[in-house]
């Protein structure tokens, strides 16, 4: 007979579940009272691995698959290539270079040359004329650039699905490319860097053009053919100026093509400086003989515009007098006056795109208005400026204010205006301004990654221009260096952010002083960073230090003090060291209600943060109070609808879960949800978890339906708004995977961990503790679906890599262990399982104490390896032992407390002592009915438990009836395929013939 006793056993994975305050705002930016604050990772979400929870995992797959999975309609274009020019040339001498190789099999070509000789318009025409059955154009200014454009390709032509990595996308494109039997092009276009296209290079029959600035030897080899490129012919440029401005021949005066050859070799015939000459005769109304004599009075004291390395050809002098004029031209468009400092802002930002928003803001009007004596500039007046430099071609202006790339500026423009600037603007005043209207841009949810990124991208071009600027004696480091490497870590990038606060903390210190208050904020915060991934080898000494150095250089009772004492208690705590984190957490809040006063938002956030290190150590009740008196506070100082207050509540329900208050918690969060999206929005992050929280709530509480359908939905939110690597949504595919897996439904389960797990070693690495969580999770599907020879290895990798990089008496590792242990029971290696299980229940007891829940899950499985083993007189001790202990420490009506009477019935129930198994079966039903419902999962198998008893007892009159309600109740709950209702069925099949047959009278 089968029976369902194990299925009650401590479940051995964990889960990253619970939100709560990472720590305290970590001062430094200005705050009212002019202080400087940072929020380095207020609203963190952290969690346990715990009982009857999921412990939150990548290996990058590379897709190799070569023919599309359905028919494509040939030919397919990917990709927008720009149209051509007005007075398109057809660069005849370019051409005969480019065609002359056409026979070759495998075709690759690069185009390179100086700024504005027009290789793009080049490679357009070929794009535009060319017949192949696939055409591909990629704007390859990055590799990442590259890779997506790559990536886009394989989806169109239905090589891969949009969900894979857009790496393994693009090898799948590559690989197609290599043994198509198809005609291809693929034009990558301003190529910046030859080294963003290693292993990127497509093979195959078909042609690659490339066009670059770059000139590096690197382009020529391997089979590669550069074609030099240059300025227009003389007779391309009259032909150019006469076809350009022939469409206006009534708006010019009659003598306007008179000098036309002499302006050609003025402007050394090159096309970018002939198209902005074009548009201010056009605009002007003027003849190519006055644009000269502008010209000519230009040409004194630009000898600095270009330096030697962005010198086309020998062109530049001209190229800058050009952009001069064309920006004088703008400067008379109305407003009048405008369009110079405008051009001067844009050229101090990132050349690949800007938001509209950052030049349209009260900083960027601010200065328009002192560049030109204005009193008042509006953001309608910013705007206009844009668009009479984009008339001028000095600029690219696309007017949509949500595109993070709306305005775009030729980085040699900028780099010829920021050389010219007209008084009283200096480049000082440029960068601080920019920065100033990137932090006023910068929305405090980052729910746009695209502009969030190009945001960043732009403070680093700023820092990267003018680093005196935004590193002042005066005013320290400016706010926006700090948002920047904030922003990285908020969206999950914790390579980028440790590495961008580890070079923004050497500049800094070198600029400023090793003690300068933000030398001191800039290396908190890159502990924070290592802190975020997974680093705490390095994070807690940086910690440390930077208490330290706080205490020597601000005193022991400044608000930054305070502020890294807290942040060094969490990494303790994240580390699993709940011996040293508690006491400075306890030390901290008693400095702070003495210091800042018991009311003030610090010491309120801190109180949160102690009573959560109260609940991971094991120590519900105190953290209970203290929660409920936490938020109380909040509700009474910051009111009832603060973020904070909101956190501090949907804290207090984590712990009611944890507790196993189901009802409270399951209120609490739904109230917690109601008010987040009334107050916040329905797509705000903290909305968002709250919503995976609920659903964590529901499936503790066995209404596996809501919670599957609520995590289903919450994933989609997330990876709609966060994207789907943000740290967030990958908490949120875990515990979808643990709730499909409670449900049963281990396939998706396991695909769903499986994809997670490479996920995470994709975006956090393969060291990081959520990795690892990953891991493990991965492992346990595998064994609940009976995998144990995938199953039992991942454990022991896990347990192995979790004991490198967290230590041995980490919380995680020490289950991890117990895991392992588990499977080595469901394996039937039960010696093995015994001696871990010992080791692990002692060295549990050791680190975390008797009493803490883990500890007794460990016991409880320890008991349950001997029951496995035979050996019941130990296990029948173990299972009292651990029921009087939870109960005791619990409470009667904690579920782990109603396992463990579960537990021990079993095990008087295999030593064939009914008498006292079936009454304590029937107790433990009734509490289970009574606490966690009827249709609870584990109420369904605490009543198939009990029929099991009757049924060994012989009674099989009253095993057989309940067998049958239970396998109806299993089928409606849990659906006919889930494993318990299998179970269920197979047990009332065995009862059922072991009934004695009726005797026939003859």
């Amino acid at each position: 007979m089968t029976t369902l006793t194990s299925a009650l056993r401590t479940s051995r994975s964990g889960v990253l579940a619970a939100e709560r305050s990472l720590a305290m705002p970590v001062r430094d930016g200005t705050d009212a009272q002019g202080g400087k604050y940072v929020d380095v990772g207020a609203g963190a979400r952290v969690g346990v691995i715990g009982d009857n929870t999921h412990v939150e995992h990548q290996n990058i797959e590379h897709l190799h698959q070569v023919m599309p999975r359905r028919a494509v309609n040939w030919p397919v274009v990917v990709g927008r290539a720009p149209g051509l020019a007005s007075a398109y040339q057809e660069r005849t001498a370019v051409l005969d270079v480019l065609d002359a190789a056409a026979g070759t099999v495998v075709l690759r070509q690069v185009v390179a040359g100086g700024g504005g000789v027009g290789k793009t318009q080049i490679a357009a025409g070929q794009f535009h004329h060319c017949d192949a059955d696939l055409r591909v154009w990629v704007l390859a200014g990055t590799r990442a650039a590259v890779l997506d454009a790559y990536a886009e390709a394989a989806v169109r032509l239905d090589l891969a699905d949009r969900e894979e990595a857009a790496e393994a996308r693009a090898e799948a494109f590559l690989g197609f490319l290599a043994g198509a039997d198809r005609s291809w092009l693929v034009v990558l276009d301003d190529l910046q860097d030859p080294a963003d296209l290693t292993g990127l290079w497509p093979e195959g029959q078909g042609r690659v053009l490339v066009t670059t600035r770059r000139r590096d030897a690197s382009l020529s080899g391997g089979g590669r053919t550069v074609v030099p490129v240059g300025v227009y012919s003389d007779q391309e440029a009259r032909t150019y100026l006469t076809e350009r401005l022939g469409p206006s021949y009534d708006d010019l005066p009659p003598d306007a093509l008179v000098e036309v050859n002499e302006l050609a070799a003025d402007l050394g015939n090159l096309p970018l400086a002939l198209a902005q000459a074009a548009a201010v005769m056009i605009n002007d109304a003027i003849s190519t003989a006055a644009y000269r004599r502008r010209l000519a009075d230009r040409l004194r004291g630009l000898d600095e515009v270009f330096p030697q390395d962005a010198d086309a050809d020998g062109y530049a002098r001209t190229v800058a007098s050009t952009w001069r004029l064309a920006m004088d031209a703008a400067d008379q468009i109305r407003p009048a006056g405008l369009a110079a400092p405008m051009g001067c802002l844009v050229a101090g930002l990132n050349p690949s795109g800007i938001p509209e928003g950052v030049l349209t803001g009260r900083a960027a009007c601010e200065l328009l208005a002192a560049s030109t004596g204005r009193e008042e500039v509006s953001a309608e007046d910013a705007r206009a400026a844009l668009r009479a430099l984009h008339r001028l071609s000095l600029l690219d202006h696309r007017p949509a204010p949500s595109d993070p790339m709306a305005v775009r500026m030729h980085n040699l423009t900028g780099r010829a205006i920021l050389a010219d600037l007209p008084a009283p603007t200096t480049i000082a005043a440029v960068t601080r301004t920019a920065a100033d209207g990137l932090l006023e841009a910068w929305p405090a949810i980052e729910k746009d990654t695209a502009m969030a990124e190009s945001l960043r991208a732009n403070s680093r071009t700023l820092l990267a221009l003018s680093p005196d600027a935004l590193l002042t004696a005066t005013d320290g480091a400016h706010l926006a260096l700090f948002r920047c490497g904030l922003s990285m870590g908020d969206v999950g990038l914790v390579h980028a952010a440790i590495a961008y606060w580890t070079s923004l903390a050497r500049l800094v210190e070198a600029r400023l002083g090793s003690d300068h208050p933000d030398t001191l904020s800039s290396c908190n915060n890159l502990a924070g960073a290592y802190e975020s991934g997974g680093d705490l080898a390095r994070a807690v000494p940086l910690y440390e230090q930077s208490l330290a150095d706080r205490q020597r250089v601000l005193g022991p009772d400044h608000p930054d003090t305070l502020t890294s004492r807290n942040n060094l208690a969490h990494a303790y705590e994240s580390g699993g060291d709940l011996a040293r984190a508690v006491p400075l957490y306890e030390q901290n809040l008693a400095d702070m209600e003495r210091v800042l006063g018991p009311d003030h938002p610090d010491t309120l956030m801190l109180c949160n943060n102690l009573a959560c290190a109260y609940a991971s150590g094991g120590d519900l009740a105190r953290a209970v109070s203290l929660y409920e008196q936490n938020l109380a506070d909040m509700e009474r100082v910051l009111g009832p609808d603060d973020l904070d207050t909101l956190r501090s509540r949907n804290n207090l329900a984590g712990a009611y879960e944890l507790g196993g208050d189901l009802a409270r918690a399951v209120r609490l969060f739904e109230q917690n949800l109601a008010d987040r999206r009334r107050v916040l929005g329905p797509d705000h992050p903290d909305t968002l978890m709250s919503c995976n929280n609920l659903a964590g709530a529901y499936e503790s509480g066995g209404d596996l339906a809501r919670a599957v359908r609520l995590f289903e939905q919450n994933l989609a939110d997330m990876e709609r708004v966060l994207g789907p690597d943000h740290p967030d949504t990958l908490i949120s595919r875990n515990k979808l995977g643990g709730a499909y897996e409670s449900g049963g439904d281990l396939a998706r389960a396991v695909r769903l961990f499986e994809q997670n797990l490479a996920d995470r070693q994709r975006v956090l690495g393969p060291d990081h503790p959520d990795t690892l969580i990953s891991r493990n999770n991965l492992a346990h599907a595998y064994e609940s679906g009976g995998d144990l020879a995938r199953a039992v290895p991942l454990y022991e990798q896990n347990l192995a890599d979790m004991e490198r990089v967290l230590g041995p008496d980490h919380p995680d590792t020490l289950m991890s262990c117990n895991n392992l242990a588990g499977a080595y029971t469901s394996g039937g290696d039960l010696a093995r399982a015994v001696r871990l299980s010992k080791q692990n229940l002692a060295d549990v007891e050791r680190v975390l104490g008797p009493d803490h829940p883990h500890t007794l899950h460990a016991r409880n499985n320890l008991a349950y390896a001997y029951r496995a083993g035979g050996n019941l007189v130990r296990a029948v001790r173990l299972f009292e032992q651990n029921l009087a202990d939870r109960q005791r420490v619990l409470g009667p009506d904690h579920p782990d407390t109603l396992t463990s009477r579960n537990n021990l019935a079993g095990a008087y129930a295999s030593g064939g002592d009914l008498a006292r198994a079936v009454p304590l079966y029937k107790q433990n039903l009734a509490d289970m009915e009574r606490v966690l419902g009827p249709d609870h999962p584990d109420t369904l198998i605490s009543r198939n438990n009990l029929a099991g008893a009757y049924a060994s007892g012989g009674d099989l009159a009253r095993a057989v009836p309940l067998y049958k309600q239970n396998l109806a109740d299993m089928e409606r709950v849990l659906g006919p395929d889930h494993p318990h209702t299998l179970s269920a069925r197979s047990n009332l099949a065995y009862a059922q013939r072991q009934r004695p047959k009726p005797e026939l009278n003859g």
